[in-house]
């Protein structure tokens, strides 16, 4: 019993929106009789749900200021609008599908770009960088390092060259001091010899004359 009221208040609700539409929309009579003709020609079996109400009321008997509708045609009625119902929801469910599978894809691309971004950033920055010990530094600062490194490496070099200098000076005079404390050594070791075959010469000469 339930079924049947809501199928008929179904039914005077589409009845009402299709008589607004029916006198807001104006054609011409010839237009609009060729029309109902058609739909009236499909029934229940086809045509839009507005077809159907009217196939429905062209088709039902008069009862005061009520339309007295067959309980098949409502039922008919009933079960089209379920299906347009199912049939709609079917397509919103694709349209949804469709449209998270383009959210997806966009999705998708919009990591594809960032990517893409990323790796041109990363290769810019590499392209006016340099690695120095594992560390990436910008070109400025990268020059400035090599240029202390170098400088470094040259006072280095001065400090070596002027400490080699200094070594090689001392190493010529303890070279001169070594030569004169030897030429002294052996002026002395000959005086020392001569000193010796004197005095031997001179006991020798006393042994003779005691003899």
């Amino acid at each position: 019993m339930q079924r049947l009221k809501f199928s008929f208040f179904i039914f005077v609700l589409s009845f009402s929106l299709a008589n607004a539409q029916a006198q807001t929309a104006p054609t011409s009579p010839v237009k609009t009789s060729k029309i109902s003709q058609a739909k009236s020609q499909q029934g229940l079996n086809g045509g839009s749900i507005a077809s159907q109400f009217d196939y429905i009321n062209n088709t039902s008997n008069n009862y005061q200021d009520y339309k007295v509708v067959r309980k098949t045609s409502l039922e008919k009625l009933e079960t089209n609008i379920t299906d347009s119902i199912k049939a709609m929801q079917t397509k919103l469910a694709n349209v949804k599908a469709t449209l998270d599978n383009h959210d997806r894809e966009v999705s998708s691309l919009q990591d594809s770009l960032n990517k893409v971004a990323q790796e041109l950033k990363t290769t810019r920055e590499q392209k006016e960088s340099f690695s120095f010990l594992g560390i990436l530094l910008p070109k400025s600062t990268y020059n400035l390092l090599i240029w202390c490194i170098i400088g470094v490496l040259a006072l280095a070099l001065t400090f070596y060259i002027y400490r080699f200098n200094q070594s090689h000076l001392v190493t010529a005079d303890a070279k001169k001091t070594l030569e004169e404390l030897r030429l002294e050594f052996e002026q002395h070791r000959k005086k020392a010899m001569e000193r010796e075959q004197k005095l031997n010469r001179q006991l020798q000469d006393e042994l003779n004359k005691r003899l």
